[in-house]
């Protein structure tokens, strides 16, 4: 009988860093690109013996998964009825042309060796001002590089280089109340600064319908019916909260996911926080636990993925987007690669206005907040509403000598070495809550 060839392995760099292997010989394209020596198992040699029918192959066990939960309404367009094990996943519109493949192969490996989950707690990382050049337009263009919104450093938790209690400078109020403008604008314009315009354009989850009618209705409130609409929030707060099953694990659908039940979760906490009876905020108050812990589930989800089974980031691909010839291939990995950052620019910018608003809160009514840290995020002018992913792509490969990602908070080095007109609304906006509105002022006049 002729010998059955054997599966080739992985390699060994690859199943120890639990990534993607092309499994080519003599060495793997990964290995090829990150200059690691690449090595192949030895196949053990199969030893027939009689009282043992089958071979058993152990599966490897010590590896964590934190056990992630969406709220039982959190249903998809198309999705109806289906649950972890059915094999159907959201239908996420636009977000489908980035290759449902590759995601399926990448959480099929991890669902066998399961991946490890880094602590929550923070790591102390001080930036200096230098740090800023990390993330510019040079080193987004490099063709060996990962794009700058993907890279390690730009997930991890900062902490101030001075006041280690992380004491808040936020002007409390003035900041809430520009947290109601961003939800209004979401329900009036269909984006805000923190909801970009194209995340649930396509594909709204249930969960996200209910929260944006609800505060639709908030926004639209009479004495006669703030009450009622209070205690529709509450309601639908409880049931988010207390109604939960385990998605499937499935990619950038499960980060998409978490985003989409922290911003329900926020919008009905936020609205009784604020403006409501001591009951209602007591009520809310209950729930900050819950929705720290789903932004530091999302969070985490995010730093783990890999984003290495993307073909415009494993092939570290860049268009050019001015050969005509290459047009349909550049537009498709400009578009997948805008549409990674819509989704990660998202999750860092709720992660931002989430932590505030909740310390800001814990501020206001006990005097002091514990800080987790503060993130980064992309400040560029014209990024966050750029229209088209080659729109997009092109400012990002502008001025070299503007940064792309910034400290959320600690401005004082980019006011010090930057000028105001390079930067959104959003950074000004969040900056000044932080330095004081005069000085931004006075930076913004500075070009005028």
């Amino acid at each position: 009988m002729a010998a059955i060839p054997r599966r080739q392995k992985a390699c060994i760099p690859c199943a120890e860093s639990k990534r993607r292997c092309d499994k080519q010989l003599p060495a793997c394209r990964r290995c090829i690109e990150k200059d690691l020596d690449c090595a192949y198992p030895q196949p053990r040699k199969r030893r027939r013996d009689p009282g043992t029918a089958h071979e058993t192959q152990a599966i490897p066990t010590s590896g964590h998964t934190e056990s992630l939960v969406l709220p039982e309404q959190t249903s998809f367009s198309g999705t109806a009825g289906s649950d972890a094990t059915s094999g159907v996943h959201p239908d996420l519109g636009h977000w489908d042309l980035i290759s449902a493949n590759n995601l399926e192969a990448a959480f099929l490996d991890e669902a066998i060796t399961p991946p490890q989950i880094t602590s929550t707690a923070p790591t102390p990382i001080l930036i200096p001002d230098q740090a800023l050049s990390i993330h510019d337009s040079n080193n987004f263009l490099r063709k060996s590089s990962t794009p700058f919104f993907l890279q390690d450093d730009t997930f991890r938790m900062h902490h101030k280089q001075h006041d280690p209690d992380c004491v808040t400078t936020v002007e409390m109020e003035p900041f809430i109340g520009e947290v109601e403008k961003m939800l209004q604008s979401w329900v009036t314009n269909g984006s805000s600064n923190f909801i970009h315009r194209r995340l649930y354009d396509k594909g709204m989850p249930t969960c996200v319908q209910d929260a944006f009618t609800t505060f639709a209705a908030y926004a639209n409130r009479t004495p006669a019916t703030k009450e009622t609409i209070l205690q529709i929030a509450d309601d639908r707060a409880t049931t988010l909260t207390q109604h939960t099953v385990n998605p499937a694990v499935n990619g950038i659908q499960e980060i998409w996911a978490h985003l989409a039940r922290v911003h329900s979760l926020f919008v009905y906490v936020f609205i009784r926080l604020f403006d409501g009876s001591v009951r209602m905020r007591a009520s809310a108050a209950q729930q900050i636990p819950t929705l720290r812990s789903w932004l530091g589930q999302m969070w985490e989800t995010v730093k783990r993925h890999n984003w290495d089974d993307y073909p415009s980031i494993r092939d570290a691909y860049r268009p050019l987007l001015g050969t005509s010839s290459e047009f349909h291939s550049d537009y498709d990995t400009a578009t997948e690669i805008w549409q990674l950052w819509i989704l990660t620019e998202s999750v860092r910018r709720t992660y931002l206005i989430i932590d505030i608003t909740l310390n800001t809160f814990e501020i206001m009514t006990v005097g002091r907040a514990d800080c987790e840290g503060y993130v980064l995020f992309t400040a560029r002018c014209g990024l966050w509403d750029a229209n088209s992913a080659v729109k997009w792509f092109n400012l990002c490969r502008g001025d070299a000598r503007s940064p792309l990602m910034v400290p959320s908070l600690t401005p004082q080095p980019v006011i010090s070495q930057y000028l105001s007109t390079e930067f959104d609304e959003f950074a000004k906006l969040c900056w000044s809550f932080v330095v004081g509105t005069d000085k931004i002022q006075s930076w913004v006049d500075r070009m005028q």
